[in-house]
Order: C-alpha cells, then structure tokens, then sequence
C-alpha cells in the first residue's frame, strides 16, 4: 500500500480549487476545511493535480494507491515537491 495523501487543513483557505477538481476524493468539514475524504474516489493525478493548483500548498499526494494507474510515474514525480 502507499502513503495517503493528507491535507494541512488548519491551513485551508477554502479556495475550492481541490474540492472543484474531484469532490468525490477532496470535501469541506464543517469549518470550511478541506480533507481527504476519499482517497480512492478518483486517479492518483487528480490528487497530484490538486497538490500543484492549491495557493496555500497544504495538500500532500502520498504515493499512489492503485499501482496500475496510467502515466503513473509522471505522476509520482510531479507529486515529489508536495510530500
């Protein structure tokens, strides 16, 4: 298994652009905090993707789940500068 992803949510700005990217893998709490609220509910890029997009820099990708997603090595590298 790999390392999950995680989110620095105290310091969550609630700009929405992880929550807008896949809602089914990133969600608010009830302080308008962003968490990881499945990790297994979209790619491993979209994650990652979330990572690169965040103006706060406080999601960490982990290291992918599903070890046969496509491109994953792409992905796995660009996710390094986050972990």
């Amino acid at each position: 298994l790999g390392d999950a992803p995680w989110i620095d949510k105290e310091l969550c700005t609630a700009c929405d652009e992880c929550t807008n990217l896949n809602p089914k893998i990133f969600a608010y709490d009830d302080k308008k905090k962003a968490y990881i609220k499945d990790p297994d509910g979209g790619p491993y890029k979209d994650i990652v993707m979330a990572a690169e997009r965040c103006p706060s820099k406080i999601i960490h990708p982990g290291t992918p789940l599903n070890k046969k997603e496509k491109d994953l090595d792409k992905w796995i590298e660009r996710a390094q500068p986050f972990n």
